[in-house]
């Protein structure tokens, strides 16, 4: 077999995968991308796509803030450039609060009291809501996107570019020397190259397996029902305690989400059905008669901290990885994938980085 020879090897091709060879690809660096499934398969092409840094606290607001900005940017460029329609758009919304301490947290982590609307100004913005409410924040441009659209038109972009993408799965890494290393695929050549990307989202962990080094990420599985019920949701989309329920461009209503600790399972249960109906109910009671259109389940990426991970290893300045997006994987992505671009380009980066350091847990 023929051993191929990247600059970067990039291995898994959800959103950061995606996007850091995206990025890496424009400034001219020659990369191969990894990924052993469909494009699309796992949690980034299955995730709902709100896009927004209002949501997203403490450390990794100015990485959302990043991200926003880039998803903006690819919005424009990806669809001229591919011709795929990502479905991108901005939409008003609005934080439901149902009691008194619900208003004084969703007040906390918005500073413009301006925001919060009474319930009347909510049911003339969007009549279907639960008249239980007792007002709610109000934004004028949340973002959300197709998110198997984003990554499809993402993989039509770097192929395009001249990024090769090969379809297989790494069994094993060799460290060489700091700037060699030796990728083992289970069916095809070996890959040398000068540095590595780890970006599998929940299977990241298994660079513990190859290297010594401590990678405590774990999958928090998560499910979806898309509902079809023509005539509400259309000027608005709704969340509310973790809660969401929003029109999308496909012409149904996605609403969710669970926090499932259930391991490497992504299968759907009853269970979770009927938990995110009665979330969706309580919001909005008209989606009591709602018909289930589908329901998915992804695995989306946890470290100890609920921080992603981003950067080199201090013993393996060779190895980058970028993953534990978790809920805001979606928003976080392009700006972790352009922010290990950077680290490896030029070393820095605009981005505070001491919270995501891949050390943290040795």
């Amino acid at each position: 077999m023929n051993t191929l020879k990247p600059d970067i090897a990039i291995i898994g091709g959800g959103i950061v995968g995606i996007a850091t060879a995206y990025y890496l690809i424009e400034s001219g660096i020659n990369c191969t991308l990894i990924e052993k499934d469909p494009v699309g398969s796992h949690a980034s092409g299955l995730a709902y796509g709100s896009i927004g840094a209002s949501k997203v606290q403490g450390a990794n607001y100015p990485l959302a803030l990043k991200s926003v900005s880039l998803h903006k940017k690819l919005s424009e460029s990806l669809s001229t450039h591919t011709g795929i329609d990502i479905q991108y758009r901005e939409k008003e919304s609005i934080r439901l609060a149902f009691n008194e301490k619900e208003r004084e947290f969703l007040l906390s982590t918005d500073s413009n009291i301006s925001n919060w609307l009474e319930p009347s100004q909510i049911f003339s913005l969007e009549p279907s809501i639960s008249k239980q409410i007792i007002g709610g924040i109000h934004e004028t441009k949340a973002m959300d996107v197709n998110t198997y659209n984003l990554l499809s038109a993402l993989h039509n972009a770097i192929e395009t570019k001249g990024v090769q993408v090969i379809h297989d799965e790494v069994i094993g890494i060799n460290v060489n020397s700091n700037t060699s290393l030796t990728l083992k695929l289970k069916n095809s050549a070996k890959v040398m190259c000068n540095k590595v990307v780890i970006s599998m989202g929940p299977w990241s962990n298994k660079l513990s397996d190859w290297i010594n080094i401590k990678l405590p990420i774990i999958p928090l599985k998560g499910q979806i029902l898309r509902l079809s019920k023509p005539g509400i949701l259309e000027n608005c989309s709704v969340s509310w305690s973790g809660n969401y329920a929003n029109l999308k461009a496909d012409g149904l209503i996605w609403t969710g989400t669970t926090e499932e600790n259930e391991g490497y399972d992504e299968s759907t249960t009853t269970e979770s059905r009927d938990k995110i109906m009665l979330s969706a109910i309580k919001m909005i009671p008209e989606i009591k008669n709602a018909k289930i259109v589908k329901q998915t389940a992804c695995l989306r990426p946890m470290s100890p901290d609920n921080l992603p991970i981003i950067g080199s290893f201090t013993d393996y300045p060779q190895i980058y990885i970028g993953t534990g997006g978790l809920r805001s994987g979606i928003t976080l992505g392009p700006a972790i994938g352009k922010v290990i671009s950077e680290l490896i380009l030029q070393k820095s980066t605009d981005i505070d980085m001491t919270h995501f350091k891949p050390d943290r847990f040795e």
